[in-house]
């Protein structure tokens, strides 16, 4: 990606991938036949794609404080994650369907894959410009500015005409032959146990993963991400005034 406003550096590649990747498996829970696991996984994969951000930026903090920036303003309080420990381990290894659905076609998909890559983007955005989520904060800081984090990108992404963005991973995500069973698969194997998570999972998943950052290299999306950027700064600054 492009270098942004306020001359902030750009995430790394390895770290955007990583976005991808918990972006698909959050995705991917939308062909996952079974209640709860859907949602946990999801929830799961989300939560994994803040924790790389936090560790890319080398905090060691207790992540319960900042909970509130996978679970949303409305503050869940993990109940998805209390709701799959109660759920019989055979379900989660319920077998993979052979899907025929082209992923990146699939209403929502694309909008799944962003928002988590966005939210990645937000987070590592309040880091390296603001210093907020320090090493040594409160957990009373730290909670507050989570809850600003994300609130401001609820606004943005709420606000924000990003169709160019969604239309771009839509078409790179339809490009994966056999994408979509991988992507169940891969999600299931890695967000639907209470276990650390796994990000090499090769094949077509890897692929694409590699293809949306690509996507996110285009001269039409980096116009669109610098926008977001700037809108996020925005609502930031307003929330710390």
């Amino acid at each position: 990606m492009a270098g942004t406003t306020d001359q902030v550096a750009d995430p790394t590649r390895a770290l955007v991938v990583e976005w991808s990747l918990c972006g698909i498996a959050a995705a991917a829970s939308r062909f996952i036949p079974v209640p709860l696991v859907d949602d946990a996984v999801k929830g799961r994969a989300t939560q994994y794609a803040v924790h790389r951000t936090l560790k890319a930026h080398d905090r060691t903090f207790d992540e319960d404080a900042v909970e509130v920036l996978w679970d949303g303003t409305e503050g869940t309080g993990g109940q998805w994650l209390r709701a799959i420990r109660s759920v019989p381990r055979r379900i989660l290894f319920f077998p993979v369907r052979k899907y025929v659905a082209i992923f990146g076609s699939v209403r929502g998909v694309p909008n799944d894959v962003m928002r988590v890559v966005l939210l990645g983007r937000t987070v590592n955005r309040a880091i390296a410009r603001n210093g907020w989520l320090a090493n040594g904060s409160d957990p009373k800081t730290l909670q507050g500015e989570a809850f600003r984090i994300r609130y401001a990108y609820e606004q943005v992404v709420e606000y924000q005409d990003l169709r160019l963005l969604r239309g771009a991973l839509s078409d790179g995500l339809s490009q994966g032959r056999g994408l979509t069973r991988q992507a169940v698969t891969y999600a299931r194997d890695a967000f639907a146990r209470d276990k650390e998570s796994r990000l090499e999972p090769g094949g077509e998943v890897q692929k694409s993963a590699q293809d949306v950052a690509a996507v996110l290299r285009r001269p039409e999306i980096v116009e669109e991400l610098a926008e977001y950027d700037r809108r996020i700064d925005e609502q930031l600054g307003r929330a710390h005034t």
